[in-house]
């Protein structure tokens, strides 16, 4: 053996030695004076180590790709494994951020390896959509094992019995077994929401790709393709045609007419925003809890003709008082006004009285006092007018 390795090291070097050699015969460096001996020397030995850190290099990658091939550890060198739960039977796994998971059974055996990440099912259903870094599938997440390989460019999660993919540019619905069950004919469009069952319903886009509607489980269009957005909370359908917005149930009655009001739901309370920045509140029958939500209220200062000197105190290095001197710029004081000013949509004002009753609608970006009982009030726009504790323009 240590023959072998000899005769092979004199073999490695006597070809670098050459290959060092047709370098410098091509460079010109064809003398044989000591300049030259060296210049050849150098150029060699960096060609020799520029070989060897190449060969270092492609040994520890092959290493490494056979480690992870064959799962092969060292108990020396233990690792942080980050895990989450997936049933009694399966839980996932990545040993770093960076490293792509795995998925092992309850005896410690994995049955599934290569992933990049999971997304979990809604409801009932139980397989979990997963990437290995270029195509996505499914797997049982009650097994571990693999449901149906990965060969989408996109798919979603399970939902309803059904999960939308990514079929070669159109969009197509499969059951848990890979079958398609609906399809169509909806091209896939890059960064589109949805695709996603809900309480029986999906939202899809039309063939212009410019209005969207719903869909229930058999594929067939129960709020055709004509509005700008529909947006689905729990039990409940918040749709814009565009101009207005309506709250719909899942068996699409009306819960609030349309209007042009813009919806949202949270905590189980709809909130309306009107067009003139004004807030409402509904319970999720429809009915009107509040028609002037305020989300926020507080008092306004303004500065005096009143002066503050203040001053600066010194302290030793035990943090003791040292010294104190008397700042050289005063600073007005600051009084309270009389009236409040109270918030309505997020980043738009009106006027209160101390006793709480609005004065101004909530049509200001800011509210300043500039006196006792006088206001500058301004639009987003940078323009203002100056009000009264009574809301009326002061010239």
């Amino acid at each position: 053996m240590k023959r072998a390795i000899i005769l092979f090291w004199h073999g490695l070097t006597g070809i670098l030695t050459g290959i060092a050699n047709w370098i410098t015969v091509v460079l010109g460096m064809k003398d044989n004076s000591k300049y030259g001996k060296l210049l050849r020397r150098i150029v060699g030995t960096c060609f020799t180590l520029f070989v060897i850190l190449c060969t270092v290099a492609a040994t520890c990658s092959f290493f490494e790709t056979l480690c992870n091939r064959y799962d092969i550890t060292f108990a020396d060198t233990p690792k942080e494994v980050y895990t989450q739960y997936l049933s009694r039977n399966a839980t996932f796994c990545r040993d770093s951020y960076y490293e792509k998971g795995y998925v092992i059974d309850r005896n410690d055996n994995k049955t599934l390896k290569n992933i990049q990440w999971i997304a979990k099912p809604l409801g009932n259903d139980s397989l979990i959509c997963y990437s290995d870094g270029k195509r996505r599938g499914y797997f049982n997440m009650f097994t571990g094992k693999a449901a149906i390989k990965p060969r989408y460019d996109h798919a979603w999660i399970f939902s309803d019995g059904l999960a939308s993919v990514d079929d070669n540019g159109w969009i197509k619905f499969i059951d848990p077994a890979g079958k398609v069950i609906i399809d169509n004919h909806q091209p896939y469009i890059p960064g589109m929401e949805g695709y996603v069952f809900h309480n029986g319903f999906c939202v899809v886009h039309n063939e212009c790709r410019d209005k969207v509607g719903l869909i229930d489980l058999t594929g067939k269009w129960v709020l055709e393709p004509q509005y700008f957005s529909i947006q689905q909370y729990g039990t409940l359908l918040i749709v814009n045609n565009g101009i207005e917005e309506t709250v719909m149930d899942t068996k699409l009655n009306t819960i609030i007419p349309y209007d042009k009001a813009s919806y949202w739901i949270h905590d189980g309370i709809i909130f309306s925003t009107m067009q003139d920045h004004t807030m409402r509140q509904y319970d999720l029958q429809g009915n009107l809890i509040d028609d002037f939500y305020i989300s926020h209220v507080e008092k306004i200062t303004y500065p005096t003709n009143e002066l503050r000197y203040g001053t600066t105190k010194n302290y030793d290095d035990n943090g003791k008082i040292i010294s104190e001197t008397e700042d050289n710029e005063p600073t007005n004081m600051q009084a309270i006004a009389r009236c409040m000013c109270y918030q309505a949509e997020q980043g738009w004002y009106g006027l209160m009285s101390p006793d709480g009753r609005i004065i101004t609608p909530p049509s200001y970006s800011t509210i300043t006092a500039v006196g006792a009982d006088l206001y500058l009030c301004e639009s987003q726009n940078d323009y203002g007018v100056l009000l009264n504790g009574k809301g009326e323009r002061v010239k």
